[in-house]
């Protein structure tokens, strides 16, 4: 198998392009109905997968879900587009919901249940990865409880069995950003936007924060800024700039794990399977394109998944991808 994610799993309910939020007693009409996916990063980022060109199949993902129909409609979902499934099943919960409120001009707003991905058993992922063997285990911490408090030992096992690791997070319930920071020795590749970033390492500076996890990430830590672009930093001391793609906006959740996706597409495509210390800088920036590609593809329809295809993908880079590829800057980090 090429790719095993792991982490929460979720049922999202969105509702994008709101002219606003509604007052309280009031009623707000929007332009676009309530549309189901399939959501959670390790979802997400696996089906982005398939649709950008990975055979059905080899793709798989371990997680919780509730036995409820939005337990069912996941598993459904997940068949239906080629991902294989390795899902415990729990009764005594339901599976993640999330509400996701996304005004026009503005940031998606989340309302989640943590439900079954709070539940997630480390010891099922760890035993999942020595059997399968992925080329590239991916992790999704910051909802999973125990998973999210052994995430080393997973990684761990995942580097013993061969795979390279990437790790991914989000606001974590229950824990203090920084929690990620000891599991970080095991990571590959780290993803995270740049708020993100501050917030793990405790400063409003961003060039501190980058230098940070230069010095705790085992490889490059990839760090998106939304329509500015994105950064790549390694661990000799420097860190790689490259400007964003230029696209209309109507629904950016889910951007951050199709940015993932187009990273991990592309590492498997051009058989950068490495240490990531190992790959040229002209590499990196096709990367880092193909990560950004991924992003700006999702953020033009509404959903995690719906408009993250090949197709798409290729035409933001046709359009764009040479300006983009020139605005790379390989840069100090500062001291």
């Amino acid at each position: 198998m090429k790719v095993l994610t792991s982490g929460f799993i979720v049922a999202d309910m969105i509702l994008a392009e709101l002219p606003k939020i509604a007052d309280p007693g009031h009623i707000v009409f929007a332009k676009k109905s309530v549309k189901l996916t399939v959501g959670g990063h390790p979802c997400n980022v696996s089906i982005d997968l398939i649709q950008l060109g990975l055979e059905k199949g080899s793709v798989g993902i371990v997680g919780a879900i509730g036995k409820d129909i939005f337990g069912g409609f996941i598993r459904s979902v997940l068949e239906e587009k080629g991902v294989v499934a390795h899902l415990l099943e729990l009764v005594e919960v339901g599976t993640t919901k999330n509400i996701a409120l996304v005004v026009k001009g503005e940031d998606r707003r989340f309302h989640l249940d943590l439900g079954a991905s709070w539940h997630l058993d480390p010891g099922f992922v760890s035993k999942k990865i020595l059997e399968i063997k992925p080329r590239v285990f991916y992790a999704a911490s910051g909802l999973c409880g125990e998973f999210d408090g052994k995430l080393r030992e997973v990684l761990e096992t995942a580097k013993k069995s061969g795979s390279l690791t990437f790790v991914d997070m989000v606001e974590p319930y229950g824990r203090q950003w920084d929690y990620i920071v000891e599991h970080l020795d095991y990571a590959d590749f780290f993803h995270c936007n740049d708020i993100e970033l501050k917030n793990i390492f405790k400063t409003d500076s961003l060039a501190f924060a980058m230098r940070a996890a230069s010095e705790r990430v085992n490889g490059i830590t990839f760090v998106t800024l939304g329509e500015k672009g994105a950064l790549a930093v390694l661990k000799n001391g420097k860190y790689m700039r490259q400007k964003g793609f230029k696209v209309e906006v109507i629904d950016p959740t889910g951007a951050g794990d199709a940015f993932s996706a187009g990273i991990l597409f592309a590492l498997l495509k051009h058989g950068e399977l490495k240490d990531p210390s190992e790959i040229p800088l002209e590499h990196l920036k096709r990367l880092l394109m193909s990560g950004q590609a991924a992003g700006a593809a999702c953020v033009t329809g509404v959903g995690t998944t719906t408009n993250v295809t090949r197709e798409n993908v290729d035409s933001i880079m046709n359009l764009q991808g040479e300006e983009v590829l020139k605005s790379t800057e390989v840069l100090n980090l500062i001291l």
